[in-house]
């Protein structure tokens, strides 16, 4: 186990106070703030006075409190300091050790899901390489993109696939929508000859998709829903998710 670091307790309480605002979805009043912190209204208001003086909280006229200046500063400096992307390719060892498949990460170009890492594992053998673009509609790191990302930005490739194959606009909006609400994608072994697939989405603070990774192998079973792997997949995911200030979704079959 590892140690807890000792910490000022205060501070501790005085940060749930920050958590709440944080899940709000605007002001609070002092009376609904401190009940979501479990806090009694006397003590919330204390810690409040001092977040308002530094402007981490501001006071409206109608006396509720949302996130000052300050917060703003500092949640700036944060996402300037971030890079998710680097953050998956990182993570991507661990998952592959602890699956033993290969992984890919993936982000969209103005052609498709591009491939900008790999991770691999054993003696796979594919054509795939850095900079190859996979099927956009059919893949399952095209659809993880496709379900996370704004119509305007995937219009244009998904336009030039559906003219090279055929493509069910009514059956893909199906897709997306169960990868919407599982954050999971599977593709069978006709994507990449002899390889199986399932990705998940990494999500940036605006719920958009910044990048996608995927597990391959020759094993049908990743083709399956929640499979064992998947579910370790979109466990990473979503932490990486948060780490670059998504909000949490919950998870629907």
């Amino acid at each position: 186990m590892v140690k807890r670091r000792r910490g000022i307790q205060s501070i501790d309480t005085g940060i749930r106070l920050l958590e709440v605002l944080e899940k709000a979805r605007g002001p609070l009043a002092l009376k609904e703030l401190s009940a979501r912190a479990d806090m009694d209204p006397s003590g919330a208001h204390r810690y409040l006075a001092s977040f308002v003086r530094c402007g981490l909280v501001i006071q409206s006229a109608d006396s509720r409190y949302d996130f000052g200046p300050l917060a703003l500063r500092l949640g700036l400096a944060a996402l300037q300091r971030l890079d998710p992307i680097q953050a998956t390719e990182r993570a991507l060892p661990a998952l592959v050790e602890a699956t033993g498949f290969t992984a890919l990460l993936a982000v969209w170009s103005n052609r498709g899901p591009t491939v900008v890492h790999w991770q691999r594992t054993g003696d796979l053998v594919t054509s795939l390489n850095l900079g190859s673009v996979l099927p956009v509609a059919r893949s399952s790191l095209g659809r993880m993109l496709l379900a996370f990302l704004p119509s305007g930005v995937t219009a244009e490739a998904l336009a030039l696939e559906a003219k090279k194959e055929k493509l069910d606009r009514e059956a893909l909006e199906r897709e997306l929508e169960r990868s919407r609400k599982s954050r999971l994608a599977y593709a069978d072994k006709t994507v990449i000859p002899g390889l199986y697939a399932t990705a998940s989405v990494v999500r940036g603070w605006n719920g958009e998709a910044l990048c996608a990774a995927a597990l391959i192998g020759s094993d049908a079973e990743l083709a399956r829903q929640n499979n064992p792997a998947a579910l370790k997949l979109r466990a990473l995911c979503d932490r990486l998710s948060r780490e670059a200030g998504a909000t949490d979704l919950k998870i629907a079959a």
